[in-house]
């Protein structure tokens, strides 16, 4: 069968938007047919796989997906039928074709369920048990407060537009979009007090603000970022509890006594318990939630210097990251492990996603539940239950936890605002 890239590329489409017709779909399994006589075939199963957007939202893991299609009757060639008063698949199709369909259907029925965003077809309602349905869980939102040099607090989601408040050489001001941004005052002195300025995130939260230097800063749930209100040092140095992705603005140095400014420009300095990332412009994301017990910090362009940190001072053992690669601080061995890694993952919390490489149900569960802002307790021994994928963290709760259970492994019983896992 000669081998037309552009017909096979409509014949999945076609699937795609539920629109072949039977002669398509007989054609569409005719190429998995000659398979073996074409490796034209695979190639172009690589190269579709290579061209969906892994940034965008995805409602099923792909494995089970994989699993799904194998168990189609009209993957597997026929429909089961009756033999003897039990159900039988007639497979006329190698199980290695049989696989192969499934391969390039997997690909369709991701790009399905991304351009789409449908719910999971055929969810098991056993996989989720209600039993105070009374509560309703409901994903997070732009949700902080800021609290002020004087103690006073301002709840950023209930605040109009406009200018919140005055700080020391500054105007604190919210936008249109939700964010907040500081305004330098005029006439402002270059040798005024330091004051500082907290934004928290609660559980169910996220916000953005412009720092007074132009770093935009994006804060995950449960989380808070301390600042100054102007950067007049020196250095820009901030404290950040729990997630942060952070965009640093490159500035010039101090005034000098003449009046001009240096070359140089300001270091950027982020310090959490345990760490202080240094950097000078670039793009990173920094993980360091208490509970957790690691510190995950992850480049995305430029260059940061990641310190080990004693009495407050970064002069600890170093390393420094190059683009994609992240540094893994644990409570255990206090040394920092340098990974390559795909740093979509690390921010797809930024862009509106969940995305988890088969990690533990318990880190799964965990960083939902700053989402979700749920308690969440076990039953039996979950230290061999791994979930893998990428969903959409504006997903209903119950169908959340229904793509997590495709896996075969857990169920979860929902109480209120208390989740149980159960094996």
């Amino acid at each position: 069968m000669s081998f037309d890239k552009e017909r096979l590329r409509y014949l999945l489409e076609s699937y795609i938007v539920n629109n072949i017709r039977e002669d398509e779909w007989t054609e569409l399994k005719a190429y998995v047919q000659h398979a073996a006589d074409n490796e034209n075939l695979y190639a172009i199963i690589d190269e579709l796989w290579a061209e969906v957007d892994m940034q965008a939202p995805m409602s099923i893991a792909s494995e089970a997906i994989y699993q799904r299609i194998l168990r189609d009757p009209d993957v597997l060639a026929d429909p089961p039928r009756s033999i003897g008063g039990q159900a039988k698949a007639i497979q006329r199709l190698p199980w290695r074709l049989v696989g192969a369909v499934a391969a390039i259907l997997c690909v369709a029925f991701t790009l399905f369920y991304i351009v789409r965003l449908s719910p999971i077809p055929d969810s098991n309602p056993d996989l989720v048990r209600i039993a105070d349905p009374a509560q309703a869980i409901l994903p997070g939102g732009n949700v902080a407060t800021l609290t002020l040099a004087d103690g006073r607090i301002i709840k950023l989601n209930e605040i109009d537009i406009g200018n919140l408040a005055n700080e020391v050489g500054a105007r604190i001001i919210k936008s249109e979009e939700g964010l907040i941004f500081y305004q330098a005052a005029r006439g402002a002195s270059a040798n005024r007090e330091i004051t500082y300025n907290t934004i928290n995130t609660p559980k169910g939260g996220e916000y953005r603000v412009v720092l007074p230097d132009g770093t935009k800063v994006w804060l995950n749930a449960a989380s808070s970022l301390r600042y100054p209100t102007s950067f007049t040092d020196d250095k820009r140095e901030v404290e950040l509890m729990g997630e942060a992705y952070f965009e640093v603005a490159k500035t010039k140095g101090r005034r000098t006594a003449r009046g001009s400014r240096s070359n140089a420009s300001m270091p950027f300095i982020v310090k959490t318990k345990a760490q202080a990332v240094e950097v000078l412009g670039t793009h990173f994301n920094i993980n360091a939630y208490d509970d957790d017990g690691t510190v995950k910090t992850t480049l995305l362009e430029g260059s940061v210097k990641v310190s080990l940190t004693s009495d407050g001072q970064n002069d600890g053992p170093y390393r420094i990251l190059k683009p994609n690669e992240q540094a893994v601080l644990t409570s255990t061995d206090g040394g920092i492990q340098v990974n390559s890694v795909d740093p979509a993952n690390a921010i797809a919390w930024k862009n509106g996603y969940f995305a988890f490489d088969n990690e533990n149900i318990t880190e799964v569960m965990s960083t939902i539940a700053r989402w979700y802002d749920i308690d969440v307790d076990y039953q039996g021994d979950v230290s061999d239950k791994v979930f893998g994928g990428t969903i959409s963290r504006f997903e209903s709760f119950e169908k959340l936890l229904e793509t997590i259970g495709l896996t075969g492994t857990i169920q979860f019983k929902i109480t209120g605002r208390r989740v149980t896992v159960m094996t």
